[in-house]
This record gives structure tokens, C-alpha cells and sequence, in this order.
């Protein structure tokens, strides 16, 4: 067994002294879909609600292409590559007050390499190593692979990754497509179909100090010219968790 991972925070975060508060403003070129990115495959979802979401492992945004773990704490890989097992942080809260435990991670998993019917997933295929999900304890996850895959790790990080919980996916698989609740630093607000998305800060995120903001606010603007004019960042520290750097550069683009 090989230990490959231990989350912490970026070096780079702790030698920064970021200002505090205020509202990070940005154009969106249209409403999302729905809600739910396990069913989505627009930046229209993912830019705005990667911030309310937390996923297993995650792309470094201070280091990409390296991958650090976010739930995960640390995880190991047996000697035939076909076990990997992930220890998860402990403390960590959904925005309802619940604990996240594996057998959210598992859930969502599920629901994405094994969707129930009426329930769409778009990049089932890039799944297709994985036998199964299994949780030997409230804060352990087992990835068992059909075959070693070099990528498996890679599409852990895949930024659309998100984990949901349970009890809400339990009750209704389609639960998310018009809610958001998620374990990340920002929660939802409100959203004017149309108009606007606005995230508020997490006060009790499980990461400590984080998020930097006060909130965020999407502004949908269909038009380009309009959007590039329209609007400007009073503020730019904000944790872009899973996304390359062009696209970070890409998301500041249109602030």
C-alpha cells in the first residue's frame, strides 16, 4: 500500500495576507439549465455552483495539473492499483447543519456511474473503470476498479464532481436539479431566473478561514458586448476550486 495524499492548505494561501469581505461580482452568458451538475454539462452550472459544492479530490488551483485532496484527507492505492481507499476529514457540515459522511460520497457516486431512472449522466463513460463504491466506516470510501486506469485519479478531480447528500437524494434523485445544498464555502442565496444567481458566505465552512468573501453575485447578461462592459470585480480573492488556470483566467475574464 502506498500513501499518495494529504490535503492541506496551498503554502502559497498562508504566505498571502487577502483582504476580507465584499462582494465578488460576475457575468454568466445565460441561466443554468438546471442546478444539478451530475445531470449538466454547461459552465452555466459549474462556475457558479463549484463554490457551493465540495468533491473527493480536486484539481491544485495553485499547482494544476497536481491533485490534492478536498473531502479527502489522505488516500492509499494497493500494490495492483485496483483499490483505492480514501480517508475523509471529520467536521465536516452540509449547509443544513448535517455531517457529510462517505456514505454521501458514495451516494453521489452512485447516482453518477449508476444513475436511477429519469436520471441523466453525462459523463458515465468516463467511469467505466469503477466496480463499485463501498463504505466500510462513516469516514473511509473503497473505489473498487474493474482494471487499473491511469486516468482514475484524474477523473476523481473532474471539477463536476459534486457531492450531494444523501437524505435529499434519497428522497427525490432529482432533488438537486432545483436546489442547492452542498458543504462549500458559499450557499445560495437567491436566483432570479434571468437576472441574477447570488451566493452568500458560509459562515461555518469546515476549511478554516476560508472563504475570503462575503458573497458572490452572477450577473446573467445573454449579450457580449453588454457583458464585457457591464461588469468589473471590486474583488478577486475567491477560492476557484477544480478549475485549469486558463479557465480561472477565463472566469476573471468576464468580471
Amino acid at each position: 500500500i502506498m500513501l499518495v495524499g494529504l490535503w492541506a492548505a496551498p503554502s502559497a494561501l498562508a504566505e498571502e495576507k487577502p483582504r476580507r469581505g465584499g462582494i465578488l461580482r460576475v457575468a454568466l452568458a445565460g441561466d443554468p439549465p438546471s442546478l444539478d451538475m451530475h445531470q449538466e454539462q454547461t459552465f452555466l452550472v459549474i462556475i457558479p455552483f463549484s463554490t457551493v459544492y465540495n468533491t473527493l479530490v480536486a484539481f491544485d488551483p495553485h499547482g494544476y495539473p497536481n491533485i490534492i485532496g478536498d473531502l479527502a484527507q489522505s488516500w492509499t492505492i494497493s500494490d495492483d492499483q485496483t483499490v483505492w481507499t480514501f480517508r475523509l476529514h471529520q467536521g465536516v457540515k452540509f449547509h443544513d447543519g448535517s455531517d457529510l459522511t462517505a456514505a454521501d460520497i458514495k451516494a453521489s457516486w452512485d447516482k453518477m456511474i449508476s444513475p436511477p431512472e429519469g436520471v441523466v449522466s453525462p459523463r458515465k463513460s468516463l467511469y467505466q473503470m469503477i466496480q463499485s463504491v463501498e463504505t466500510p466506516d462513516p469516514y473511509t470510501v473503497v473505489f473498487r476498479l474493474r482494471y487499473a486506469s491511469p486516468s482514475f485519479l484524474s477523473m476523481l478531480a473532474h471539477p463536476a464532481n459534486f457531492i450531494y447528500a444523501k437524505k435529499y437524494l434519497d428522497q427525490d434523485p432529482n432533488y438537486y436539479k432545483k436546489n442547492a445544498m452542498g458543504s462549500g464555502p458559499f450557499k445560495l442565496k437567491a436566483y432570479v431566473h434571468g437576472a441574477s444567481l447570488e451566493m452568500e458566505r458560509n459562515p461555518t465552512y469546515w476549511k478554516p478561514g476560508l472563504p475570503y468573501m462575503d458573497g458572490i453575485k452572477y450577473y446573467i447578461i445573454k449579450d457580449d458586448g453588454a457583458r464585457a462592459k457591464s461588469i468589473r470585480a471590486d474583488r478577486t480573492d475567491v477560492e476557484f476550486r477544480g478549475f485549469a488556470p486558463a479557465e480561472v483566467e477565463g472566469i476573471k475574464g468576464q468580471m
